[in-house]
Formats: C-alpha cells, structure tokens, sequence
C-alpha cells in the first residue's frame, strides 16, 4: 500500500500522485537559450524536426585546439 492509499497491484490508479512539471530543462532548450565555443548551429532536421549542428576541434578539445591542414580534410576529434 502507497502512502496515498492506493495498493501496489492496483489495475485503475487514480493518477500518479505528487507529480508536477520537472524544474529542469531539456537539451533542445539548452541548445536554443545557449551557444558553446565550437559548435555552430544548422537548422533543423525536417524528419525529426530536431537541431542540427556542426563542431570544430573547439568542440572536441579545449585544450590547444587545432583545425585541419587542408580544408577538405574533416574534422576529427583527438583519440
């Protein structure tokens, strides 16, 4: 039995009970509000209608960063 007196085994709970919106923020909402060194912002995804975005080596490091020699070259981040 819950505090609430409802049994674990019950087939029609009435509700959950003391459940309320979450105080915290979603990464979609982190990712609209706020922008990071090394990640660059491009667009939405039409299937998903999700963010997309990109990065470059300040995205995989802070630590001395460098970006590729050639600029075809992709960017891979340090193993």
């Amino acid at each position: 039995m819950t505090s609430d007196g409802t049994s674990d085994t019950e087939m029609k709970p009435s509700g959950p009970h003391g459940v309320g919106d979450s105080g915290q923020r979603g990464a979609e909402d982190v990712s609209r509000d706020e922008s990071e060194p090394g990640r660059f912002d491009t667009g939405v995804d039409e299937r998903t209608e999700r963010p997309t975005g990109e990065s470059d080596m300040r995205g995989a490091t802070s630590v001395d960063p460098q970006d590729p020699i050639d600029d075809e070259s992709p960017t891979l981040p340090p193993a």
